[in-house]
């Protein structure tokens, strides 16, 4: 779950703003608790796993709002195509 939540705060924090992160961070810490619920888990590991989650998520934002320069210019070097001009 770790690495999922990591690529999803990769990928929102390449493309949107900061204020995207409070309805993703409430959106993992359901999902994990409601996880920890089905699986019959204690409340504290439930607790672990929501404190993990955000922390991820967070990260995983901060890496992709770091990486949004290397990323647009990978990105413009993939799509750039040879002027047709003589």
């Amino acid at each position: 779950m770790l690495a999922i939540t990591c690529l999803v705060g990769i990928y929102f924090g390449l493309y949107y703003g900061f204020l995207i992160l409070i309805p993703l961070t409430l959106a993992a810490a359901l999902a994990s608790i409601a996880g920890s619920a089905v699986h019959g888990e204690a409340i504290s590991v439930g607790l672990l796993t929501t404190v993990t989650a955000a922390i991820s998520l967070q990260g995983g934002y901060m890496i992709g709002l770091t990486g949004r320069n290397l990323f647009s210019q990978f990105v413009v070097l993939l799509n750039s195509v040879q002027s047709r001009r003589v």
